[in-house]
């Protein structure tokens, strides 16, 4: 089966890469054609340790814990035992999981300095720059400006740091060193300029000393993006990788957190838009937020984009606690911008409207979302329920804003065309607030996992049930499909249709 994105529900508002060319180093770096690492060590390793195999496993893991990262790498490549013994290591696996350690962002910290850049800002004499870890540059492009950078070498920006610090033995011994290095420099530039005037000569030829700061972190610097490769996440719920992708509602904006080299994976995407609204025709709209009053009001509330930071926003009890006092009387809906006058947050508007939710519903049985004691979150607006009406814990999806219905519409649809076939969760009713239809309840499958590889046959034979009734799932992927007792449950039907034909069925299924 092909596995499709994951962004899939975000794929009309999200963009996959860049469409600037930051001509990185990966882009400059001719592709080597090579088996990956997972094919290259999926045999079992034909060579040992030699003596070091005479050792339990425990004391081989105590000795390697030990080692510096270089020679724990240069370990790993002996041979195929060694990379098994090394990537079983805590240690090992730590850092190279740790999404901290390859992590970039505009920190001047994690750029490169040219040499004499290096020098000056952190007061090196030659002999300590020589110890620094260093790369040199070929010459070529390495900016969106297509300006050719020509042969250089660059030091590292926080081993430079490091070596300045202990050179001068503090970090404020260091910046009076180099500012009265400055100092100097000034003053004889200004010593030689006022020579040069007394005696009437040119000045043009007295070099004005360069001032030290940050490196350049413009596009324009030839050098901008040359020790810069692009790197995925490690999604480590699901221990696999995702490369991210980008919002359209920030492609033409370059301030935070509207910002368009700002990436995401599926989860911070939805922190995103409930940051900055959802996206229409292209632009961050106002974000939306739903709130119970009470304990049996619901409220919809916009907030314009940029009121409040990304982690009150992201956060319901700290979101509530920031909000101005809720305006009297009936309302429903409401709009909070700032005040003109004050600049602090408040009600604009507020009014009583009659609000959209999910039209065909098609089950006899309707749950008002009050009945539900919410318990673990399993996704964005689906959750592990329970309610009297049931014995057991159940699941509960639901979509209360406008442009999250659509897609519940099609999954509800999707329900009644397999219900009965035993090819997704039992559905167990409609969910409702205030009259309105927001979602539904489905029966919670039991000590499941999701599938993995050794499931392909069971997730097919699934997969071939559901296209015998003529549907296609639309969104295949191993979290939907839950594993267990030997057989395959299907879930995610927002993407499921009925198509004319029978070719997009057999992609599906290949």
């Amino acid at each position: 089966m092909r596995e499709l994105p994951m962004v899939l529900r975000h794929q009309d508002i999200t963009y996959p890469r860049l469409r600037i060319n930051d001509h990185t180093l990966d882009e400059n770096i001719p592709a080597i054609p090579s088996e990956s690492e997972n094919d290259r060590y999926r045999a079992p390793p034909t060579q040992n340790l030699g003596a070091l195999d005479a050792l339990p496993t425990e004391l081989l893991d105590e000795i390697l814990s030990q080692l510096d990262l270089r020679t724990l790498t240069d370990f790993r490549h002996v041979n195929r035992r060694a990379t098994e013994l090394v990537d079983f290591l805590p240690q090992y696996k730590a850092i190279t999981t740790c999404t901290e350690c390859i992590a970039w962002s505009p920190k001047h910290r994690n750029w490169q300095m040219d040499y004499l850049h290096a020098s000056r800002e952190f007061g090196l004499d030659k002999d300590t720059m020589a110890t620094l870890p260093r790369m040199t540059v070929i010459p070529g492009t390495y900016s969106p400006n297509g300006k050719k950078a020509s042969k250089s070498v660059l030091i590292d920006y926080e081993s430079a740091l490091c070596a300045g610090v202990a050179l001068h033995g503090s970090l404020c011994a260091m910046r009076k060193y180099t500012s009265d290095m400055e100092t100097q420099k000034s003053q004889a530039y200004h010593a030689k300029v006022a020579t040069a005037q007394q005696s009437r000569s040119t000045t043009h030829r007295i070099r004005r000393p360069r001032v030290t700061g940050p490196p350049d972190g413009r596009s324009g610097n030839p050098l901008r993006f040359v020790a810069i490769v692009r790197v995925p996440w490690l999604n480590r719920p699901s221990q696999e990788v995702e490369w991210g992708f980008y919002c359209l509602g920030c492609e033409k904006s370059s301030r935070p957190p509207l910002h368009h080299r700002r990436q995401f994976t599926t989860t911070s995407f939805d922190d995103h838009i409930r940051q900055c609204g959802t996206i229409q025709n292209g632009k961050h709209r106002s974000g939306e937020f739903r709130i119970l009053v009470n304990h049996k009001s619901v409220k919809y509330i916009t907030i314009d984009a940029g009121l409040y930071d990304v982690e009150t926003m992201c956060f319901g009890p700290s979101l509530t606690a920031s909000l101005p006092t809720l305006p009297p009387g009936l309302w429903n809906q409401a709009h909070i911008s700032r005040d003109p006058t004050t600049g602090a947050p408040h009600f604009a508007t507020a009014s009583q409207a009659s609000l959209p939710g999910i039209s065909r519903t098609w089950h006899h049985t309707r749950i008002d979302h009050l009945e539900l004691q919410m318990g673990r979150k399993l996704r964005s607006n689906v959750y592990e329920a329970t309610c009297a009406r049931f014995d057991l814990p159940i699941v509960a999806k639901f979509a209360p804003f406008l442009w999250e219905v659509p897609w519940l519409e099609r999954e509800t649809r999707a329900y009644d065309w397999i219900e009965g076939q035993q090819i997704g969760p039992e559905f167990l009713g409609h969910l409702t607030e205030e009259g309105r239809v927001i979602g539904f309840l489905v029966a919670r499958v039991v000590d499941c996992r999701h599938a993995e590889p050794g499931d392909l046959s069971l997730c097919r034979e699934a997969l071939s049930r559901l296209h015998r009734l003529g549907i296609l799932h639309g969104d295949v992927n191993r979290h939907n499909f839950l594993v267990s007792g030997g057989r395959t449950t299907l879930i995610d039907f927002d993407s499921a249709e009925r198509p004319t034909g029978t070719g997009e069925m057999e992609v599906e299924l290949a």
